[in-house]
């Protein structure tokens, strides 16, 4: 995955679940004022995507290495912004989340044809 790809889909699993548990955030003492852009902590926002994206969080041990500063690496992600203000304008990254689609029923089968097999069996004898 090149760096642009994980910036879009960090950025897309950040606002996906800010906005499922926003409730709950924005109730928390861990926003913070970074470059003039209001949000949740860089740690919080690093600890909840390395459990969202695995890719991320198999590329953390590199990217500590170049930069061990929470907000550097927010800010290289692409998400030094307002979560807030972002699902306002609209940001069209949020993924929507279709509808989980079923199979379609499996048809009956009777599992006891041996049963049957034997009963077919006993009417042909005499």
């Amino acid at each position: 995955m090149n760096p642009e790809q994980l910036r879009q889909t960090v950025r897309s699993k950040w606002l996906a679940y800010y906005q499922e548990n926003r409730p709950w955030i924005v109730r928390l003492a861990i926003w913070s004022n970074y470059r003039g852009q209001r949000r949740p902590s860089s740690s919080f926002i690093l600890g909840v995507l390395s459990a969202l994206e695995p890719r991320l969080s198999d590329a953390l041990p590199v990217i500590v290495e170049l930069s061990n500063d929470p907000d550097r690496i927010i800010s290289a992600l692409g998400l030094n912004f307002n979560p807030d203000e972002a699902l306002a304008n609209g940001d069209n990254s949020v993924p929507v989340t279709p509808e989980p689609r079923l199979l379609p029923p499996k048809p009956f089968v009777s599992n006891r044809a041996e049963e049957h097999a034997e009963g077919a069996l006993q009417h042909r004898q005499p």
